[in-house]
């Protein structure tokens, strides 16, 4: 039965399953498991996401909240389901580890206490050194890597699985007379999908005064913090600096994806390495980073000329101040061809 509503409400776009290429994944970790309204979530998050004027999918599990940022056009469908989301559940047995599927492009997981940690795409080779990057930086010990059928046969089976309260989670319409007027009459025919989003409409309705009152004494918190003049002072200083990395990341990082460069750089100095970076510029496609540590030069070398799309990586200097530790200062370009 499950199995025959999730094909209907695919054949009907009633139900979308939106692919890791076509969407961004963030996760939060909130002060406390607390419920939060899809408008609430919109107004909290959507300036962290790349993706210009975004829709905000959100799944939450306790105090861990799981955002996934996607364009707003071509999305008609009335229940947005990211793909990831099914591969977690899938993967979310094995508990922890870094998963790599020879999809194309490939794609990378990586779940740690049975809670998912990031879960991104990758047109360039993951080889043995990227695997072990990626596990120094979430401190992990497992990896796995699996061809294209395994992910097929995972995200199939995940979606089987789903519960009709999963659903809900992912619905992206609200329940007026309108909207139900406009499923029932222009997409089901089928009575199987009416009397579903029916059990939808009034499961809906049992949380609706909850949340309405849950909405309510969370904007007259809102009220009061916004009358707390340093508040308001933090949050515009905060957006001018968004607004000025943005203005750098155009600027600087066109045409590489400026959040693959800060991230595959990260991953050169890992959690366990006993470094600081102390000094990083980017300027017109060159890279200056400057390393503190009692490690040789060599070891952060290889690790940058591990980066596909680096070239012309020197070490330009190395010495120890007085009393203090190694001093490494490497110089690199972004090469122009990079997509």
């Amino acid at each position: 039965m499950r199995k025959t509503i999730i094909e209907l409400l695919l054949k009907h776009d009633i139900l979308q399953i939106v692919s890791m290429e076509e969407s961004f994944f963030m996760r939060s970790t909130l002060a406390k498991d607390v419920k939060l309204s899809a408008e609430l979530i919109q107004l909290n998050f959507v300036k962290l996401s790349p993706v210009p004027n975004p829709v905000v999918i959100s799944y939450k599990e306790g105090e861990e909240l799981y955002l996934w940022f996607v364009k707003q056009e071509k999305r008609d469908a009335k229940i947005l389901l990211p793909e990831s989301f099914l591969i977690y559940k899938a993967l979310k047995e094995k508990q922890e580890g870094v998963f790599v599927f020879k999809t194309h492009p490939k794609r990378i997981y990586v779940l740690k206490e049975r809670k998912l940690q990031a879960a991104f795409v990758s047109y360039e080779t993951i080889d043995d050194l990227g695997i072990e990057l990626i596990k120094d930086e979430y401190d992990l010990d497992n990896s796995a890597v699996y061809d294209a059928q395994m992910y097929d046969r995972l995200k199939q089976k995940a979606l089987q699985e789903l519960s009709v309260f999963e659903l809900l989670n992912f619905i992206q319409i609200d329940l007026d007379k309108e909207s139900l007027k406009t499923i029932f009459v222009e997409k089901l025919s089928y009575p199987l999908i009416s009397l579903l989003v029916l059990f939808m409409a009034v499961t809906y309705m049992q949380g609706y005064f909850l949340e309405k009152r849950a909405d309510a004494l969370m904007q007259e918190y809102q009220k009061l913090k916004n009358q707390n003049s340093k508040t308001k002072s933090a949050i515009r200083k905060y957006n001018e600096e968004v607004e000025k990395l943005e203005d750098f990341f155009q600027k600087e990082f066109d045409p590489v994806d400026p959040f693959k460069v800060v991230f595959d750089l990260s991953k050169v100095v890992a959690p366990r390495d006993k470094a600081t970076v102390t000094y990083l510029t980017i300027t017109n496609g060159r890279i200056k980073i400057r390393i503190e540590s009692d490690d040789d030069a060599i070891k952060y070398l290889k690790r940058f000329n591990a980066i596909p799309y680096l070239e012309e990586i020197v070490i330009e200097n190395t010495f120890k101040p007085r009393n203090g530790h190694k001093m490494h200062t490497y110089t690199m370009k972004i090469k122009a061809a990079h997509e």
